[in-house]
């Protein structure tokens, strides 16, 4: 259970719960308005499509496996130890195809509404654990409470039909509620963690 959940007042301190979904688990370490740090992992056969992140730089540290990155074009292969910088705006995706999980410490900087990503999935988790339709519904509440899109599924032409698609959906199966509790929620999530 968070700080936040406990009633903690010192908000500072608290960082998201880990939350999973397609094969992989994400786990903030630390965040501030200069950098937000994750533990990641995905499982064999595990892949993430391309994207683009259009606020951030994202930085990458293999600490386990063998970890296939498309970026901009170009297949390169990284191994533990390895590291790698996405600057904002490039297309990249990622895949797993090895037999083992890989594990990465991955970090964005700025931050950029990164660490709101994360309390709203970890929340959407707690009730719906590991499901997709979790990050779709974080596609929908984003414009509604005027956060920076953590990533950018490409091309751009595919993410503004997934938009339309979630706009609809989301009307259909009354998610406006949930932008109700996030704005509140949104109000209490610290700007930065400390953590112990």
């Amino acid at each position: 259970m968070s700080n936040y959940d406990q009633g903690n007042p010192d908000l500072s301190a608290m960082v998201p719960e880990p939350f999973s979904f397609e094969k992989q688990t994400f786990q903030c370490v630390s965040f501030k308005e200069s950098t937000f740090v994750m533990n990641w992992s995905m499982e064999p056969k595990g892949k993430v499509d391309p994207h683009i992140h259009k606020y951030s730089d994202e930085h990458f540290l293999i600490t386990k496996g063998e970890v296939q990155f498309k970026v901009d074009g170009e297949t390169l292969i990284k191994k533990q130890g390895d590291e790698l910088l996405v600057k904002k705006g490039i297309v990249h995706s990622i895949v797993n195809k090895t037999a083992e999980d890989i594990e990465v410490i991955v970090s964005y900087s700025p931050c950029a509404d990164i660490h709101r990503m994360f309390f709203i999935m970890a929340t959407l988790d707690k009730s719906n654990p590991g499901s997709s339709v979790n990050i779709a519904k974080y596609f929908y509440l984003v414009p509604r409470l005027g956060l920076k899109e953590f990533s950018t599924p490409q091309p751009e032409m595919v993410f503004k039909m997934i938009t339309l698609i979630l706009t609809i959906a989301g009307t259909f199966l009354r998610w406006g509620k949930l932008v109700k509790k996030f704005k509140l929620e949104n109000a209490h999530y610290p700007t930065e963690s400390h953590p112990g």
